[in-house]
């Protein structure tokens, strides 16, 4: 377990399109009246299947059909055809697709059967392009199929459709768009499962050190991992995160990840909250649900995600300008008698004093070394942090929508657009010098939280962090409420989710 445990993934591979149709079930994913699109033999089974009952249309509905049922079957048919429909080929989108596609291997592993064969139409997606389609086709498969595996004494139950073969077709261009976006999809969603497998694990599995073994598991090839105990952040004068990890038995880490690209014009770099647990420290939380605080270093996770999707190929053919350095500040918050108290004040590695208000708002004290280490070593032309932050950002936008806020507003927009591309909605709230204003302490340069007169926790917690950031472009993404807690949407169930790490690659393709 921990961070030498590696979860299954579900195994896909292209087939040929004119491949026939072959094994004990075909799923075919169709938008409402598009089968009259697919080529033979697709279209010959879609109408023979028709004659016995109405192929479903209604998105996520799904139809099974027993081949030898019906006139059409015929020799080298297929057992059993699904029908999953899309909707209305107008309204189709990625996460539309997404959800179908997972849809049909939950399906599938109802019906007992190994392995699978998927089949689509490229000329039947409405306005969606074919290398989208590809990535959700693969995103949705692999995710939709992620279930997370509990320590157990008893055998695991064994896993059904767990293999797919996934067939497009349509013009030789599109088909390629397809495996270009079915390839992409495919690493982002393994690297996702990565990262969920990692989060959901209890915290005394997954500790600070096991995140230090995960990542050094990912080193190799253009990625380089560094790693800096407490003595080592003790001569940087990492006080802000040494004062944190004080009441922990568990030793913490600064982990450094580097994807070097040659001759790179720069580097950016990606900040990640890892706090195996937090029990609050001495402003201890309540007890009800404190056991969620394994989420606490999702932050880490999304990070360590994109790592892993650099290691498995996600730039093949990407011309990337700039080199990519992961940052993850790993401890506990725990309670002992060494825990700061509040009130006490620390000293961060680039010189600033904090008063710490409040021990519960320690992430952004751990998160305020990583960013000021991250500037002086690194020196990047921008910044992005990601931090399950604040319970207040759940009550501003719930569990669907993560916050973003930052002093760089292309920036900004740069990482909305890919989390609108991944289906993985950002919401910019305002960040201004009133916010920071609210940060200044009577006894240090600043305080770890602004008054309850004030509100705006989510900002509050920006506000802290922009300091560090100082003047290189930043963003700020508060992922509390997307990390766990969401609606359960077929490539999702329960649990962590993953979230952010599809964000970042898309993001950090375009450097």
């Amino acid at each position: 377990m921990g961070g030498g445990y590696k979860p299954a993934t579900m195994k896909l591979r292209l087939a040929d399109a004119k491949a026939a149709l072959r094994g004990d079930l075909v799923v075919l994913l169709c938008a409402d009246g598009a089968a009259v699109k697919l080529p033979e033999p697709l279209r010959g089974l879609a109408a023979a299947a028709a004659t016995a009952a109405p192929l479903p249309g209604k998105f996520r509905s799904h139809t099974l059909y027993h081949v030898g049922a019906f006139a059409g079957g015929g020799r080298g048919a297929p057992a059993q055809l699904l029908v999953v429909g899309l909707g209305d080929a107008a309204q189709l989108d990625t996460e539309r697709l997404r959800r179908g596609a997972a849809v049909a291997q939950q399906r599938a592993a109802e019906l007992g059967v190994a392995k699978f064969q998927l089949a689509l139409s490229c000329d039947g997606l409405g306005r969606l392009g074919a290398e989208a389609a590809g990535t959700a086709v693969a995103e949705g498969l692999v995710l939709g199929a992620y279930r997370y595996a509990p320590p157990s004494g008893a055998s695991p139950a064994p896993r059904h459709a767990q293999q797919a073969e996934v067939c497009a077709y349509g013009a030789a261009r599109a088909r390629a768009d397809f495996a270009a976006g079915f390839a992409f999809g495919r690493i982002a969603a393994e690297a996702t499962v990565f990262a969920r497998d990692l989060e959901n694990q209890p915290s005394n599995l997954c500790t600070p050190a096991a995140l230090v073994k995960a990542a050094r598991a990912l080193a190799g090839g253009p990625i380089r991992v560094k790693v800096l105990d407490r003595r080592a952040m003790e001569q940087l004068g990492m006080g802000a995160l040494l004062g944190v990890a004080r009441g922990s038995a568990e030793p913490p880490y600064l982990i450094v990840l580097e994807h070097r690209v040659p001759k790179a014009r720069g580097t950016v770099a990606v900040v990640g909250k890892g706090l195996t647990f937090d029990t609050g420290g001495i402003s201890i939380k309540p007890a009800a649900k404190m056991d969620e605080m394994r989420y606490d270093m999702c932050g880490a996770g999304a990070v360590l995600g994109l790592f892993h999707a650099l290691r498995h190929g996600a730039l093949e053919g990407v011309s990337l300008r700039r080199s990519i350095v992961g940052v993850i500040a790993a401890t506990e918050n725990a309670i002992g008698p060494a825990a700061q108290k509040p009130g006490d004040v620390v000293r961060a590695m680039d010189g600033t004093t904090i008063e710490v208000l409040n021990t519960d708002a320690e992430g952004r004290l751990v998160l305020a070394d990583a960013i000021a280490y991250v500037r002086r070593q690194h020196e990047p032309d921008a910044i992005v942090d990601l931090a399950t932050l604040t319970g207040a950002v759940v009550v501003a936008l719930g569990h669907e929508v993560a916050g973003i806020m930052g002093n760089d507003q292309p920036l900004v927009d740069a990482l909305r657009a890919a989390g609108a591309a991944a289906d993985e909605p950002l919401w910019q709230l305002p960040l201004w010098d009133c916010h920071k204003d609210q940060m200044k302490s009577r006894f240090a340069d600043l305080a770890n939280i602004n008054g309850p007169q004030y509100g705006n926790g989510s900002i509050a917690g920006a506000a802290f962090l922009a300091h560090f950031a100082g003047t290189v472009p930043w963003a700020h993404l508060d992922i509390a409420g997307t990390a766990y807690g969401g609606l359960a949407k077929d490539y999702y169930q329960s649990g962590a989710a993953g979230t952010a790490v599809r964000t970042l690659l898309r993001w950090a393709r375009t450097q």
